[in-house]
């Protein structure tokens, strides 16, 4: 039976249902209004009869209308003309000029250095199994491009999941909320990352459930909760173990469990807990041992618990086990018996992982498996210094980098070193966007992306149990072409039709039919769901209840069939096989490095933003008016730093500029900032990116962007002025590439003239 939306329309409008594409776990589902007879869309709201959506978007989506309509977008293909760098110029060019002088690069390149030279750089500007990874995936694996390792955001979670359960299988707050009676958001600012579970939360709430928050920060999260535990960043795991401890010695833990399910547990009680007695766990984590007991005494009182951590514990140096640490909680107290019980980041891996990936992405046109890869978060200096994933030279260099669903310029660490290697003379750049980001002012070629009204796809939601179906709405406004028709038009220019039987040819909507058609046998969550069901309802339940899926009765998909609280795996890549606490590098236990470096930054997304995402446009710029950092009051007053100060960020990779907002509840020694706030939009040109290093976790490949000590000191706008003219890099190489652009002038124009000219398509640098 078709899902009945009763939305009523004007006589000359139509109504049609699509989904946000945006790297959120609610994933929601939309109806959006469209004129019929100018054939634009005119609104966008949450669709009423999704069981999650309810009707209602976020303060981000609800404007979807004016990104899709923003004079930011980019509408045409454009070629730079002049330098590149801050400030870069472009002009219109035709979509076949861009591909030629695209694939002719490929061509040369290849042939000169080979396809290894050929990087492609993307992630999560749209979520979408086709956008995301699909023809993109044909298109570099019959070019044997090199790999990248897309690590970037959720690795220490995701392979601390392989490693503990063989998969991300924890209920969602949709399913939990009738039963539960204890939530512990653990890193979970769902109020700006995930709202539509908050009203399941209040639910849980109003049936008597506690909400417990553990968070270094004050967040809008922090402040629903019953109560608000504070440990200091990186010391999770030792406040994991330490609950573990108490509820052991008190013999509170499902011994029954433990030995049917679970192996490692007898280790992990006799040798690994004794560590962590609650006054050294007091004593690490800043936690008064106490609140720790009592915080174990809550866990261990009812089954019916669920631990809804998210992804900001996948960003420091030790985030693999402190993302094990917590997963092993409710098997200590064998929370896993009940339907609402349990412990998880999201459940992407579910969710996505178990598609058949080769049918998708066919890995079989070519030999790329056998070439070098490249981790995303190590591109700056892979870029810069050649230098590779084993730390040696890379032969060959990267000569060409086609980014498209990302913006490394300020999404990857250490961006100071990816602008030095994106200014590279003898590297060619291509960007496919749906606005100039930064990363565009690098690029030779710059092409037009569409939006989620444009295009046809398939979305699986990874914070509850829902798949989606997206089809246009609208016509591509300009030249923009959606992902999957850029490489297929790729494909033809480089003659790749040939001998590849549909692989480039296939359409969109054949390549979900082919992925969909036999599901339900290797995933048991698509058991059940049809393609026509989805395109007639627009999303589709999960088949939560699916036998298959019973893992307590058939075994967990691990290599043991239980619970590895001791994994083999994680012993043999040289880690501690038990959950352990490891003390961070830089951060709060990095006594040596604190010495200069004093504050550790924790960089965390916006109520605002999604990553990059809306902040071209103009509402959304006005909501989150500048980039802050949160000092605490000991920290702003040994600075003599007051409210809304000019702040400088610094350490030996970069620095960054913000104002201050002083925060009573703040940790001392801790200060909080925006991730990917636009280096265009920032004073100083660069965000607090330019503050992390490129070293990734101790296991899951992932970076280390909270891992990160500085300095911070009161500033003024002439001050910082100065400082920018005479040091940042960037600047520095476009200024020499413009008065060798421009000799007749090159005498008579101050190095600060020409940086203010560059200024008018950054203007952060001067504001």
């Amino acid at each position: 039976m078709s899902i009945k939306r009763n939305i009523k329309v004007a006589e000359g409008f139509s109504t049609h249902h699509v989904c946000c594409p945006h790297d959120c776990p609610d994933t929601c589902s939309m109806i959006v209004t469209r004129d019929d007879k100018t054939g634009k869309a005119v609104r966008v709201q949450g669709d009423p009869s999704h069981p999650v959506t309810k009707g209602y978007l976020c303060n981000k989506v609800n404007h979807y209308i004016d990104l899709v309509y923003s004079d930011n977008r980019i509408l045409y293909p454009h070629k730079r003309v002049g330098p590149k760098g801050v400030g870069a110029k472009f002009e219109r060019i035709s979509w076949e000029e861009a591909l030629e002088t695209i694939t002719n690069n490929f061509n040369d390149v290849i042939k000169q250095h080979g396809s290894e030279s050929v990087q492609p750089y993307s992630y999560s500007g749209t979520l979408g199994m086709l956008g995301f990874w699909s023809m993109d995936q044909r298109f570099w694996n019959k070019m044997e491009a090199a790999r990248l390792v897309q690590s970037i955001c959720i690795y220490a979670a995701f392979f601390a999941n392989l490693h503990t359960y063989g998969v991300a299988n924890g209920p969602s707050l949709q399913d939990a909320s009738d039963d539960v009676e204890l939530i512990i958001l653990w890193g979970a600012n769902l109020v700006s990352t995930g709202v539509h579970s908050i009203p399941f939360i209040r639910k849980a709430k109003q049936r008597g459930a506690k909400i417990i928050a553990i968070d270094p920060r004050e967040t809008r999260t922090t402040m629903m909760a019953d109560q608000h535990i504070q440990p200091r960043p990186g010391t999770d795991a030792a406040l994991a173990l330490g609950m573990m401890k108490v509820i052991v010695d008190e013999n509170l833990h499902d011994a029954e469990f433990l030995q049917e399910y679970t192996i490692g547990w007898k280790e992990l009680i006799e040798t690994k807990l004794p560590d962590y007695d609650l006054d050294t766990v007091e004593e690490i984590t800043g936690v008064d041992k106490n609140i720790v007991k009592a915080l174990a005494l809550d866990y261990a009182s009812t089954k019916k618990s669920l631990i809804r951590a998210n992804f900001g514990m996948n960003r420091h140096a030790n985030s693999g086990q402190m993302c094990r640490s917590i997963l092993v909680l409710p098997c200590i107290t064998g929370a896993w018996r009940e339907k609402c019980g349990g412990a998880g980041f999201g459940n992407l891996e579910e969710m996505w992982q178990r598609f058949d990936l080769k049918k998708l992405q066919r890995p079989d046109l070519g030999e790329r498996g056998t070439k070098r890869s490249i981790n995303m978060v190590q591109i700056g200096r892979a870029l810069a210094d050649d230098i590779g994933a084993d730390g040696q030279k890379m032969d060959p260099p990267i000569h060409s980098f086609f980014v498209y669903n990302s913006d490394p310029a300020n999404c990857a660490p250490n961006s100071n070193k990816v602008r030095e290697g994106l200014m590279r003379d003898d590297l060619f750049v291509a960007v496919h966007d749906t606005f100039w980001t930064d990363t565009c002012n690098y690029a030779d070629i710059v092409l037009p992306a569409d939006t989620q009204l444009e295009r046809t796809d398939l979305h699986a939601a990874y914070g509850h149990y829902h798949y989606n179906m997206n089809e246009p709405v609208i016509k591509p406004v300009g030249e923009s072409v959606r992902n999957t028709e850029l490489f297929r038009m790729m494909a033809e220019k480089m003659g790749y039709l040939e001998g590849t039987d549909n692989a480039f040819t296939q359409t969109d909507e054949e390549m979900i039919r082919d992925i969909l058609c036999d599901e339900g046998e290797r995933n048991p969550l698509m058991e059940g769901v049809t393609y026509e069901q989805l395109k007639e309802d627009g999303w589709a339940r999960a088949s939560v209840d699916a036998e298959r899926r019973n893992y307590m009765k058939n075994g967990w998909p691990t290599k043991s069939g239980k619970i590895e609280i001791w994994s083999e795996k994680l012993q043999k890549q040289g880690q501690d096989p038990l959950p352990t606490h490891t003390p961070e590098v830089e951060g709060q236990e990095d006594t040596e490095q604190r010495k200069k470096y004093p504050i550790q930054v924790l960089s965390t997304a916006t109520h605002y933003f999604i990553g990059d995402s809306f902040q071209a446009i103009d509402r959304h710029k006005a909501m989150m008016s500048r980039p802050t950092v949160e000092l605490s009051p000991e920290d702003a007053s040994s600075r003599s730093i007051n409210d809304g100060d000019l702040c400088r960020l610094y350490n030996d990779r970069g620095e960054t500029f913000a104002y201050a907002v002083i925060v009573e509840s703040l940790i001392a020694g801790v200060c909080g900032t925006q991730k990917q706030y636009k280096g265009g939009n920032t004073p100083g040109g660069v965000n607090a990116n330019a503050l992390n290093s490129e070293n990734l976790t101790d296991f899951g490949m992932a970076p280390t962007f909270y891992s990160c000590l500085v300095q911070i000191e009161k500033t003024s706008n002439e001050k910082m002025k100065k400082d920018l003219l005479a040091s940042w890099g960037g600047n520095q190489g476009y200024i020499k590439q413009w008065r060798e652009l421009n000799p007749e002038h090159a005498e008579n124009v101050s190095d600060e003239e020409i940086i203010k000219q560059a200024a008018i398509k950054n203007p952060g640098i001067f504001d």
